[in-house]
């Protein structure tokens, strides 16, 4: 009989792991470029090197086989109304793991970091892209994400 995989471990990542720093930056790579955004790998690297640096963020990666195939990265913020708020920012998993609860134990992983920090409420964004090719509302509200009535508008700083 043959034996069953062994289920992917979820890592933090950690500021001084350089190889799964690299490893990181390329699951992201991939994951931007699924979503159709043009942020360049050296801009993606030294983002997340920042974000390893900074205590109200968190990333992790799904390793399978000893290769990384799933990311998740959170950031928080503190807010009048709701005090520290985490947002998940990124969530990607390599095409041949999908369908293996990996999004979902990188998604409460997300949850359990942002939970520990005091964190009031976990929310997410999602792509025009992210929509249309994973439904990811369904997704997310199957997690117990709501929909909100809020807009969220944006503008990037010239620099």
């Amino acid at each position: 009989m043959q034996a069953m995989p062994r289920p992917a471990d979820i890592v933090e990542l950690a500021p001084s792991s350089t190889g799964t720093h690299s490893a990181a930056v390329d699951l992201l790579t991939r994951f931007f470029h699924e979503e159709e955004f043009s942020t360049p790998p050296r801009r993606i690297a030294e983002n997340l090197q920042r974000m390893l640096a900074d205590p109200a963020c968190w990333v992790a990666l799904a390793v399978a086989d000893a290769q990384p195939v799933g990311i998740v990265t959170v950031t928080t913020m503190l807010y009048v109304e709701w005090g520290r708020l985490a947002e998940i920012g990124d969530l990607y998993v390599v095409p041949g793991h999908r369908r293996q609860g990996l999004a979902r134990r990188l998604v409460a992983a997300a949850i359990g970091w942002s939970k520990e920090r005091g964190c009031s409420g976990v929310y997410v964004t999602v792509t025009p892209a992210g929509e249309a090719r994973h439904q990811l509302s369904g997704f997310y509200r199957r997690l117990a994400f709501e929909a909100t009535a809020r807009t969220t508008l944006s503008m990037t700083l010239p620099g």
